[in-house]
């Protein structure tokens, strides 16, 4: 008659416990007493059958064996024993923190997906989930392997994963993070959603903030106003990053900026030109995200960005223009689209050339986007500028006025554009500045530049 499967652990266990076993015979136990835990459901009553293995288990020499085939084993054991003896694993708080560590070591190789290990892996990265292992590391004070491990998933993460393992590491995470929050452990997560690369670290980092944007609220909203509010505070990496962490959480968990989002009124009004220069990237960015509805949802932040198109700074002003333009490309109608727009049309007179430049260009390019809906008549203001003091603002609004003058063309003969006459009138002023006499290159390059875009546009 064959032993039963807690027959075979049980003696297993007790050869595991004889001194100066070689690697191979280490290896053969081992997989018998994998095979044989495999087949034994959870159950209290199994204590006395498995402690021959649990005592062999934590023996030095096994848990910290140099021989990876046999620490790998060794991993598989013990969670197949915390499985079967689940809740209460007999184990000291001393013992769990070196076979953590010992789980943690295995999963630094889950991103080898060609890895003859990796089918092992997966099963205790798994068990690891299900058992809600990671309370115990929190419970016992493993805040270091904690860490270790975060940063191990992100790794593996960048590598690209299987679903199964993603779901797994999320479960793990949010675990942790619904037990406690640590700002290392917060910095760590920052650091892989604020990467370029939009990869598996990044998705990762995106479904842990969704998972526990409730239990991340609090201590996002204290380390985000204080970015923005306590600048004299010191600077670290992820204070430097705080603009790129509230547009990736304004994507995926916006209901966590709710306290956030009016604090950064307090940059727009900065003494600092660089700090409202940044202020204002970022909510044209938020406005483009959201389709403007950021602009409806936040009236008093967004009265005060507007504010910033008559901003002492010209780089900010600037930075206000291409906002606009990305704002009104994003979405053309409404109250937002159109205070935006009038913003906008009084930069065409700003005091500073490159400011007045930078506006006939984002007026053109506008214009150019959408022949049929941009309100036309402010093309003719843009062309305003054709009589302006500085001659370089003359000679940028000529360029851009007859290469819109020419798209306009070529979509009226192919008509996907109706005649207008204000875009008609265009000719006329470009015709106007070639004799300029403030400037002699105007004249004959003029002219024949004119004639050809327009003669090639019509055919």
């Amino acid at each position: 008659m064959s032993a039963s499967p807690g027959q075979v652990v049980s003696e297993v266990g007790k050869r595991l416990a004889q001194p100066r076993l070689g690697k191979d015979a280490l290896v053969k136990l081992l997989k018998q007493a994998e095979s044989a835990l495999s087949e034994l459901s959870q159950s209290s009553s199994l204590q006395d059958a498995l402690r021959p293995l649990s005592k062999s288990l934590v023996q030095n020499t096994l848990l910290s064996h140099k021989d990876k085939d046999v620490r790998l084993l060794v991993a598989v054991c013990f969670i197949e024993v915390m499985r079967i003896l689940a809740p209460d694993p007999p184990f000291t708080d001393e013992i769990f923190k070196e076979i953590f560590r010992l789980f943690i070591s295995e999963f630094s190789g889950l991103a080898d997906t060609g890895s003859p290990y990796l089918t092992r892996r997966m099963k205790i990265l798994e068990n690891v989930a299900a058992l809600r292992c990671s309370v115990i590391m929190v419970d016992t004070g493993c805040q270091d392997l904690v860490l270790d491990m975060a940063k191990i998933f992100f790794s593996a993460a960048k590598q690209g994963l299987q679903q199964c393992v993603h779901q797994a590491m999320l479960s793990i995470m949010t675990q942790i993070l619904n037990e406690k929050v640590t700002q290392p452990l917060l910095d760590v997560i920052f650091r892989n959603l604020v990467k370029d690369d939009k990869g598996g670290a990044h998705k990762l980092a995106v479904d842990i903030i969704q998972n526990c944007a409730e239990k991340l609220e609090h201590i996002v909203r204290i380390f985000l106003t204080s970015c923005i509010l306590s600048k004299d505070a010191p600077v670290n990496e992820h204070r430097k990053l705080h603009h790129k962490i509230i547009l990736e959480i304004f994507q995926c968990a916006p209901q966590m900026l709710f306290a956030v989002i009016p604090c950064l009124t307090h940059e727009l009004l900065s003494d600092q030109v660089d700090i409202r220069l940044e202020a204002v990237h970022l909510i044209g960015k938020l406005l483009v995200f959201s389709n403007l509805r950021f602009g409806q949802e936040n009236q008093i932040l967004f009265m005060e960005f507007l504010k910033r198109f008559s901003d002492k700074s010209a780089e900010v002003r600037i930075a206000a223009i291409d906002a606009a333009k990305a704002c009104y490309i994003a979405a053309s109608s409404g109250n937002v689209a159109q205070n935006v727009l009038k913003s906008l049309e009084g930069r065409l007179l700003d005091f500073d050339d490159k400011v007045r430049i930078r506006a006939v260009y984002a007026v053109c390019d506008l214009a150019k986007s959408n022949l049929s809906s941009f309100p036309s008549e402010l093309i003719l203001q843009a062309a305003e500028r054709l009589r302006d003091k500085k001659i370089s603002v003359r000679k940028n609004v000529m360029h851009k006025l007859l290469d819109l003058y020419r798209d306009y063309c070529e979509k009226c003969s192919k008509g996907t554009a109706a005649i207008n006459t204000h875009y008609e009138q265009i000719p006329a002023k470009l015709i106007v500045l070639c004799f300029d006499k403030d400037c002699e290159s105007f004249r004959t390059l003029s002219i024949t530049t004119f004639s050809k875009r327009k003669s090639n546009a019509l055919g």
